[in-house]
C-alpha cells in the first residue's frame, strides 16, 4: 500500500469515528443508550477496513501561471489550511520540486478525504508551471472527489 493509499484509509477512518459520534447522539435523542467509545472505535475501524478495498482515483492539471512560485506555494497553503490541513512530510512521498500537499474534504458535501499536491515543475522569467493533482477513494457511486478538489485548487491558483 502507498502512502497515500495509507493516509487515506487514516483519514477514511476519522471521518467514520465522527459517524459513529454522530450515532450516539442521535440514539442518546431517542432513549437508546450507545457508547461513545464503542460506536466511534466500530466506526472508525469499518471505514478503515472498507478503505482497504476502494479504488484509488486521480486526477491531474498542468497549469502555467503568471507568478512568482513562492506566492503559488503560498496560496496551495492557504487553500488546503481553509479547507482541511496541510500534511506534515513524513505522510507523503518526497517531491523533486517545491510542493506543497494537503488533506482537504471534497465529493458530497466534502466528506470525502481527498489528498492535494500542488507542485512547481518549472520556472521561467515570468511564470511557472504547477501540477496539481489529486487522490481519493471513490466507491460504486463516483463523486469524482479528486477531479472537484483539483479543480477547485487550481481555481484558487489562477
Amino acid at each position: 500500500m502507498t502512502k497515500i493509499d495509507e493516509l487515506l484509509v487514516r483519514e477514511l477512518g476519522k471521518v467514520g469515528a465522527s459517524s459513529g459520534d454522530i450515532a450516539e447522539s442521535l440514539g442518546e435523542k431517542i432513549g437508546i443508550p450507545t457508547s461513545g467509545a464503542i460506536t466511534s472505535m466500530g466506526g472508525s475501524f469499518g471505514a478503515k477496513i472498507a478503505a482497504k478495498f476502494l479504488p484509488t482515483e486521480q486526477h491531474q492539471v498542468e497549469l502555467t501561471i503568471r507568478s512568482d512560485p513562492r506566492f503559488i506555494l503560498t496560496k496551495a497553503h492557504a487553500f488546503m489550511s481553509s479547507n482541511g490541513r496541510v500534511t506534515e512530510s513524513e505522510e507523503i512521498e518526497k517531491s523533486p520540486f517545491p510542493a506543497i500537499s494537503g488533506v482537504v474534504g471534497s465529493g458530497f458535501l466534502n466528506m470525502n478525504p481527498t489528498i492535494l499536491s500542488c507542485e512547481i515543475s518549472a520556472i521561467t522569467d515570468d511564470s511557472c508551471t504547477v501540477v496539481v493533482s489529486g487522490a481519493a477513494k471513490e466507491g460504486l457511486i463516483k463523486q469524482r472527489s479528486a477531479a472537484k478538489a483539483v479543480d477547485r485548487l487550481a481555481a484558487a491558483l489562477s
